[in-house]
C-alpha cells in the first residue's frame, strides 16, 4: 500500500512539474514569460484577420484562465491533504482525477484555439507562424 501511494505521489508530482513547465514557461526569477501576440508574429494580416485573431485569443485566454483557476483550487486542496498524516487516498484520488481532467480541458482548449487561428490565416501565414513559434521556443531553451 505504501508503495502504491509513493508511486501515485511521484507520478502526480512529475505530472505537475511537466504540466507547469509546458503550460507556464518561466523566466529566471519565476515570473511567467509574456505570451507573444499572434498579430505581431504574422505579417500581412488584414484588419479583418487581426480583429478575428484578437477575438479568438481573448476568448481562449478567458476560458483557459478559468480552467487554470480551477486547477489551482484543486492543487491547493491536494496540498492540504498531502500535509495530513495517515492515508488520505479517499480524498486525494478523486482530486488527482479532477486535476488531470482540468489539464486535459486546457490542452483541448489550446488545440481548439489553434484550429480556429488556422482557419483565419492563409497557408503562407500559418507557415510563418509555425516558424516564429519554433524560434520562440528555441530561444527559451538557451
Amino acid at each position: 500500500m505504501k508503495k502504491t501511494i509513493a508511486l501515485a505521489l511521484a507520478a502526480f508530482m512529475g505530472m505537475q512539474l511537466s504540466a507547469a513547465l509546458a503550460q507556464h514557461p518561466h523566466r529566471e526569477g519565476g515570473k511567467p514569460e509574456p505570451r507573444a501576440d499572434i498579430t505581431e508574429l504574422v505579417s500581412d494580416l488584414n484588419a479583418t484577420q487581426k480583429r478575428k485573431l484578437e477575438t479568438i485569443t481573448a476568448e481562449s485566454k478567458e476560458r483557459v484562465d478559468k480552467l487554470r483557476k480551477e486547477q489551482k483550487a484543486v492543487r491547493d486542496s491536494i496540498g492540504r491533504y498531502m500535509d495530513l498524516d495517515g492515508d488520505q487516498s479517499r480524498a486525494l484520488y478523486p482530486l488527482f482525477d479532477r486535476e488531470a481532467r482540468l489539464q486535459a480541458q486546457v490542452s483541448r482548449e489550446m488545440y481548439a484555439t489553434k484550429v480556429r487561428i488556422d482557419e483565419v490565416l492563409t497557408p503562407e501565414q500559418r507557415k510563418e507562424l509555425k516558424a516564429a513559434n519554433k524560434r520562440h521556443h528555441r530561444g527559451k531553451k538557451k
